[in-house]
């Protein structure tokens, strides 16, 4: 069996259980930890997912274990959240949005290792979305 790779979801809101069980459908992720600003959602959803840790966002981007983060927080925080993951040194995949203006997108991409932000970073987006589509204006 191949080793665990861990995962800590920062945002414990209406699609957290969607991934919670998405994980669990493959044998290398272990979410080992979740975080939310209310910390009362995530002792719940930790409960029903039957993950181990809750903790602050601080702590999760402490933990020298957790490699990647899931970036489940509400739109206007993705891109902060997002740059936290990436300034501790780890991966991070954030729901989409990546950022609610093109500015702080350019922001989130700028600080990722490799071309465009392969290196740490992954967003789902809409299907057949086109960067063309995103208006010009912050």
């Amino acid at each position: 069996m191949e080793t665990k790779v861990k995962i800590g979801i920062i945002g414990t809101g209406n699609i957290f259980g969607a991934y919670a069980r998405g994980c669990r459908v493959f044998d290398i992720p272990k979410i080992a930890a979740c975080a939310d600003i209310d910390r009362r959602k995530a002792e719940a959803k930790a409960e029903e997912f039957d993950i181990a840790r809750v903790c602050s966002v601080e702590d999760l981007l402490a933990d020298r274990e957790i490699q990647i983060i899931v970036n489940l927080t509400v739109p206007k925080a993705h891109a902060e959240v997002s740059l936290a993951v990436i300034n501790a040194g780890k991966h991070v995949y954030s729901e989409k949005p990546l950022a609610v203006t093109r500015r702080d997108g350019q922001k989130v991409l700028a600080r990722c290792p490799g071309k465009g932000g392969a290196g740490r970073l992954r967003a789902r987006h809409l299907p057949g979305w086109r960067p063309t589509d995103v208006p010009q204006t912050d």
